[in-house]
């Protein structure tokens, strides 16, 4: 038998009397990045060989028929490549002189070095007369599962069959589940992305009623009166002086208009690749913005210039159009990435317009996240596939769910016509401006303002 260099194979193996014939020890050999090999030496009698291989108790195994001997081995070669820590159930049939003897072993790829090899013993079995049978044989006290190994990868690095379901949260129980969920508690005023709120976790803002999760943006009832302070419930990271606090007396600053909730899994849950699916009502009223998201493990929800794959967002004004006409209403759905490039905002969408505003009904936003693309789609139907930006996010990634106000990215100076928005963006007094306007905005909020999510579900791609 020849070993590639540096490369370990550790035996597990079972032990089964011997009838008669033999079989002779399994050759196995790694192909580098070509596959891998596996063998039995030739001997007088031998007829038949199959070969069935089981890389991680996947399903349906690779499985090999063998009618004749070459060069003195009877050898099936593989195509699919063996990863460190793979385990590898080799079950081999042979007929011997109108006998059928069965052999199993299991190796696992352990490091790059060679452990040790012990031979297993072979046994006499009934010919088998089906599939079905013959799957009972090799593996009597295994339940016989349908997986085909995916490509995403979750936070405890488990191998996952393509479909499982990774993560759910149907926000059946009383209250947020905060081994899950973390809020994010810090004003959003101030710095370059600007938004006009603070996220806190106030029950008034976030909540679970009737097995939904609620997030509500709420006005503030005055913003100039004493100071901000958060104090130690603060989870700013970069900038905590700013976004913590808000001194009082100051010339144009004020507290933050209005206070809303966003929520993360950064500690919790994280993966990348797959498909994940939200059933929401996004929030209706002028301004707002809803954070359907997924963020790198890398950043925090806190991270200002942080990569984002948006799964779906749509504004949530009634009216709302560009300097050239196009409609950005709550009626035009997006999705795709966003990603920073020395301070400047790269963005990669896709996007779909509706007789309707997003906000009125649930939908079902699903974003699918591989290696080589990022399909998007609402309520089952494709409307948009990304090739782009795709290198960007190449770590796991955690889900973010929020509702915020305003923000320079999410509301662009340069597409709209000026006077349309009650604040002009990276403006000292944009907070101030769009308190002053209240009257005009606030009337436009009510019940539809909330971002209601039924549930969030994660599968193996």
């Amino acid at each position: 038998m020849r070993w590639k260099p540096l490369t370990c194979l550790l035996f597990i193996i079972s032990n089964y009397a011997v009838s008669g014939f033999k079989i002779p020890s399994i050759d196995f050999e790694m192909l580098n990045e070509l596959g891998f090999e596996v063998s039995i030496p030739d001997e007088p009698g031998i007829q038949r060989v199959f070969y069935m291989l089981q890389i991680d108790e996947s399903c349906p195994p690779l499985m090999d028929y063998i009618t004749e001997s070459v060069n003195g081995s009877w050898v099936s070669k593989q195509k699919t490549s063996l990863q460190n820590n793979d385990k590898l159930q080799i079950s081999v049939l042979v007929q011997f002189n109108e006998e059928i003897f069965e052999k199993s072993e299991t190796r696992v790829i352990i490091n790059k070095r060679l452990l040790t090899t012990r031979n297993t013993s072979s046994r006499t079995i009934d010919f088998p007369s089906g599939e079905g049978e013959c799957e009972a044989i090799l593996a009597p006290q295994q339940q016989a599962k349908r997986c085909k190994p995916a490509q995403t990868i979750v936070t405890s690095g488990r191998r996952t069959c393509e479909g499982e379901l990774i993560f759910e949260d149907n926000f059946s129980g009383p209250h947020l589940n905060k081994s899950t969920w973390k809020h994010d508690i810090r004003q959003r005023m101030y710095h370059v992305e600007e938004e006009l709120v603070a996220f806190d976790d106030s029950p008034r803002n976030s909540f679970v009623k009737e097995g939904n999760l609620h997030i509500v943006p709420t006005v503030a009832s005055e913003v100039k009166e004493g100071s901000f302070k958060l104090g130690d419930r603060c989870t700013a990271v970069e900038s905590p002086d700013t976004e913590c606090n808000i001194a009082q007396n100051t010339f144009y600053t004020i507290k933050p208009p209005v206070f809303s909730a966003q929520i993360h899994t950064r500690d919790s849950f994280s993966f990348k690749f797959g498909k994940i699916v939200v059933r929401a009502k996004l929030p209706k009223g002028d301004w707002l913005f809803p954070y359907l998201m997924l963020q790198p493990v890398s950043t925090y929800a806190e991270s200002h210039y942080a990569k984002q794959l948006r799964i779906a967002y749509a504004r949530g004004n009634a009216n709302l159009r560009t300097k050239q006409g196009e409609d950005i209403s709550g009626n035009h759905l997006y999705g795709g990435m966003v990603v920073w490039h020395h301070g400047r905002a790269v963005q990669f969408t896709k996007d779909q317009v509706s007789t309707a505003h997003y906000g009125d009904d649930f939908h079902n936003y699903t974003m699918i996240w591989q290696r080589d693309k990022i399909t998007l789609m609402v309520d089952e139907e494709i409307y948009g596939e990304l090739y782009d930006g795709l290198p960007y996010f190449n770590e796991k990634c955690f889900i973010i769910f929020g509702v915020t106000v305003g923000g320079f990215l999410n509301f662009d100076d340069s597409v709209l016509d000026k006077d349309v928005k009650p604040y002009k963006n990276r403006e000292p007094r944009a907070a101030l401006s769009f308190w002053k306007q209240r009257d005009a905005w606030a009337p436009t909020w009510g019940r539809q303002s909330a971002m209601i999510i039924d549930y969030v579900r994660v599968y193996a791609e």
